[in-house]
């Protein structure tokens, strides 16, 4: 894999170990290793960590790596749970991952991937312990006394000081500093990783923000959309009604990017009227919608904009019905969906500090100004465009959203990018990209390939300077694949099997 083992007092035990020993299990020759491992949480690296304590780990098909974890406490209140896994075979470069919905992430499922690429993995919790991404009780003291330590290292804090101290445990264990840092993260983790790109551009070289929720437009978004299906009951739409409503969008929009492969590669191109299925004189049932469900569609694919020109809802996308159910038709487990389970549980608690806020009294016109004008917006939204700082070191940052994502908008990432494209000039020439990903969800899923490796796409553009001009994505059953293209190129097809990438070509 061309990994470099830095450990000064493995230099001899690295001969010694293949690979393919090395990931089985740790041989009697790595003991080193695994006492410069138990050493660890007492050396200087880990200095700032309160209650380190680390474990060897080399588990069948795994790589062999030490774990280091500990809370640090940068600030009075601040509690900021991380872990550092440090692989054998390192490739001298360090990762950062972010968290999803109300949370950090330090699971070791995240974190596989990059080790076995030889990455150092830096994850942290976020500031408060549990992976429950739609609890946000605790950032809430009491009703109206927001948790304001909490916030702070959800916020900001907690990667930017993981990272900070990450670097200073690899250069204490390995021997030297990292070459390069980057951070990966989609959601909340797209969130933190502009975050850290905006505020603190030496943390990382290069930054893979996917899906981010940057705005509190987001959380609105979610909030609207519970009350367009649910504040009228007769408004809302059967699990039955979706796939017919999804296969007429296909009917009209499929073929839009030449192949008729069941994704709408450019929903904004699609103009579908929900009013070709509202039910005629006498007809019923889940093959046509009434007038209310009609203007439920409509409303969902509008969106909505305030009087005074302000997106509080982004439209949802023609083509990703199906995952309507989950997000705002609901079930017996979500009655009103995850909406308001995960999007609008951040203006109860985040924005009001009030769990009990009445979701359906809130209203655009007169709330949506002091949501995104209020202190934990200015604090929280990640929505600076001039990232020039980050950009004149050589920091390279991909975009990437799914086509179809029902959470945050992909609207809203290609608003984003744009205002950094105006407010950075040529810079951002030679260091922003945007992928969309047609036809995925929210970070993931759907009918469109969902797979892909950005973070070698990210290293290589950094190391060599020349951008990804695309990236292959795959789905999960192998039987799709296709080029995800930089912006504004969109991938066409050219003749030959549209289940293959090679069929398609980036075009503007």
């Amino acid at each position: 894999m061309g990994h470099t083992l830095i450990l000064p007092a493995l230099a001899a035990t690295a001969a010694m170990l293949g690979a393919t020993a090395a990931r089985a299990a740790v041989p009697p020759a790595a003991t080193l290793f695994e006492t410069s491992c138990a050493n660890l949480a007492g050396s200087a690296g880990a200095g700032a960590l309160s209650g380190a304590k680390t474990r060897l780990s080399a588990e069948p098909g795994q790589p062999v790596f030490c774990e280091l974890s500990g809370v640090l406490s940068p600030a009075p209140g601040s509690r900021i749970g991380v872990v550092y896994r440090l692989p054998l075979e390192w490739n001298g470069k360090l990762v950062g991952f972010g968290g999803g919905g109300w949370a950090g992430d330090v699971r070791l499922q995240t974190a596989l991937p990059a080790l076995a690429k030889g990455y150092a993995v830096m994850q942290t919790d976020g500031g408060h312990p549990g992976a429950d991404g739609a609890d946000a009780s605790w950032s809430v003291l009491s009703k109206g006394r927001p948790n304001e330590a909490a916030l702070t290292d959800f916020i900001w804090r907690a990667v930017h000081e993981t990272a900070v101290q990450g670097k200073a445990v690899a250069r204490t264990f390995y021997g030297r500093p990292q070459t390069r840092a980057y951070f990966q993260g989609c959601s909340t983790g797209g969130r933190m990783g502009l975050t850290e790109v905006q505020r603190f551009p030496d943390d990382f070289d290069g930054v893979i923000a996917g899906a981010p929720v940057l705005d509190l437009v987001v959380q609105t978004s979610a909030l609207m959309r519970t009350q367009f299906f649910h504040k009228d009951p007769q408004s809302n739409l059967t699990p039955e009604q979706l796939p017919v409503v999804n296969q007429a969008v296909l009917a009209s929009c499929d073929k839009l990017d030449g192949a008729a492969d069941g994704i709408v590669a450019d929903p904004t191109a699609c103009r579908w009227d929900p009013a070709a299925l509202q039910c005629k004189a006498g007809e019923t049932g889940a093959s046509c919608l009434t007038p209310k469900q009609v203007a439920t569609v409509r409303n969902a694919y509008r969106g909505y904009t305030t009087r005074d020109g302000r997106v509080a809802a982004w439209p949802l996308m023609r083509g990703g019905e199906l995952d309507w159910l989950t997000r705002s038709v609901g079930n017996p487990r979500m009655p009103l969906g995850s909406n308001a389970l995960t999007g609008s549980r951040g203006i109860q608690y985040l924005v009001y500090a009030d769990p009990d806020y009445d979701l359906n009294q809130w209203d655009p016109e007169k709330d949506l100004a002091a949501v995104r004008g209020g202190a934990f917006a200015k604090q929280y939204e990640a929505i600076e465009a001039d990232i020039r700082p980050f950009l004149r070191k050589g920091g390279k940052l991909i975009l990437w959203h799914g086509g179809y994502d029902p959470g945050p908008s992909p609207l809203g990432t290609l608003a984003y990018y744009n205002a950094v494209r105006q407010a950075t000039g040529a810079a951002a020439d030679t260091g922003v990209r945007l992928f969309m990903a047609p036809g995925v969800y929210h970070c993931g899923g759907g009918p469109g390939p969902d797979r892909f490796d950005m973070l070698s796409a990210l290293d290589a553009w950094v190391e060599t300077g020349t951008p990804p001009a695309s990236v292959v994505a795959t789905r999960s059953d192998g039987k799709l694949s296709r080029p995800l293209c930089p912006y504004p190129e969109q991938a066409r097809y050219g003749g030959g099997d549209m289940a293959l990438a090679e069929s398609f070509r980036c075009r503007p």
